[in-house]
């Protein structure tokens, strides 16, 4: 027991560690093109990556939880199945994202601004959301075969190679198209060299398969992808909001806040992703308890600095243009601090096999979002963007913690009467 605790927290200081130093990274992405492209170019830019990232996440399709779910204990040809399976379906997602990127940013660009849907911007989409995909879905192979650094590691190896592309872009091309288009390739090319380290590591494999077997691990993902969903939406419709409702001036402030109010999000985030292996290996409530309460009070304490150094370096850094982000800064820092029980809880939920409660609760989350969003930035500004994401993110956080608590509680494997999902959700452990 000694050893098992000793490795959690092993992992936990290697996640936050890469996790900060990938967050940092693409922090300085931002900052330098909110620098050198100017308010309304950057603005275009934060929207169309919005959408890329999204567009990520939605062609995985669940994927990646349904892979942490079940490869831990999956053995011999199962496990080989399991990781040829995923491996056929992120080349698809790349195709599928970059698509869906593209049909996102022309309905945009009605909402808007045209240059939304020129052709080089769409372009620059599809190229975006390919790459998005190296850094959504590749890292979860990692961590389904608990090697976290490794995953970590190649996370950051991404977020820098994003990094060095935006700069080349908004350098060589000083559009946003061109910033997104370099991001984008510069992450896919990191992207095709971690996919030959997996095959290398036998976590990787695109031998022939029965498409029947590829299509079981989407379709089994696809009952937590309203988590995703719900995830991606409390943490990003937001600027959709605000872009369509003022302008992307406005949006490039607003992004600026969120960018840096995202830092003490990471020790949550690594937090969860422990948590997840260690509740699918067999930890209990009493666990749960301990990584809620380490995740909120470790995100409080980091949220002081951060709060901090960005109201007094923000003005001299960006300009006057931006000072409107130091208010809205110390709010969302609230927001996140918020968010932070939901980060463990709802990977909780995936750790235990629960996939139909987790996407339930994404769902939700998503309804919630896609309501209060538009609804209050249209009533209060800006200003209601960030009220609407401290009321979602303390909704979510409540309603992950009571379940994590109720499904937690019932050992892996067994019936859990209070879970409406658990026939499905064993059939999901079992494709």
């Amino acid at each position: 027991m000694g050893a098992l605790i000793a490795g959690s927290r092993s992992a936990l200081v290697g996640l936050a560690g890469t996790g900060g130093l990938r967050a940092v990274l693409i922090a300085t992405g931002a900052v330098l093109a909110t620098r050198l492209l100017g308010p309304h170019e950057r603005g275009l830019m934060v929207i169309g990556s919005v959408t890329a990232g999204v567009a990520a996440l939605l062609a995985g399709l669940g994927t990646g939880s349904a892979l942490r779910a079940r490869l831990p204990g999956a053995q011999g040809a199962a496990r080989r199945d399991l990781i040829a399976a995923f491996s056929w379906w992120t080349v698809v997602a790349a195709g599928a994202a970059g698509l869906l990127s593209m049909l996102v940013s022309v309905l945009t660009a009605v909402l808007i601004d045209p240059a939304l849907a020129a052709p080089a911007f769409l372009l620059a989409a599809f190229v975006n959301a390919a790459g998005a995909v190296a850094l959504t879905q590749l890292p979860d192979v990692w961590y389904a075969g608990g090697r976290f650094a490794a995953g970590g590691g190649w996370a950051v190896v991404v977020a820098a190679a994003g990094t060095a592309g935006v700069l080349a872009g908004v350098l060589l091309g000083g559009t946003a198209w061109a910033a997104l288009l370099a991001q984008g390739a510069a992450m896919a090319v990191a992207g095709v060299a971690q996919s030959a380290r997996l095959r290398a590591s036998g976590l990787g494999a695109l031998r022939r398969l029965p498409g029947r077997r590829v299509l079981a691990l989407p379709r089994a993902g696809a009952r937590a992808l309203g988590l995703t969903l719900g995830l991606v939406l409390a943490l990003r419709v937001d600027r959709y909001a605000v872009g369509a409702l003022t302008d992307p001036a406005t949006v490039a402030v607003y992004a600026l806040a969120v960018t840096v109010a995202g830092l003490p999000g990471l020790v949550p985030i690594a937090v969860g992703q422990v948590a997840l292996r260690e509740i699918a290996a067999g930890a209990g409530v009493g666990y749960l308890r301990r990584a809620v309460r380490r995740a909120v009070l470790w995100s409080a304490a980091s949220a002081l600095p951060v709060a901090a150094a960005g109201w007094l370096l923000v003005v001299p850094v960006f300009g006057p243009a931006f000072a409107g982000a130091r208010p809205l800064l110390l709010a969302l820092l609230l927001a996140g601090v918020a968010f932070a029980p939901f980060e463990v809880a709802s990977r909780a939920l995936l750790g235990r096999g629960r996939l139909g409660t987790a996407g339930a609760l994404g769902l939700a989350g998503c309804v919630a979002a896609l309501v209060l969003y538009p609804l209050l930035v249209a009533l209060c500004g800006v200003p209601g963007a960030v009220l609407a994401g401290l009321v979602v993110a303390a909704g979510l956080s409540g309603a992950a913690w009571r379940l994590a608590c109720r499904h937690v509680a019932v050992p892996a494997g067994t019936a859990d009467p209070a879970n409406k999902n658990h026939k499905k959700d064993a059939k999901v452990q079992s494709v």
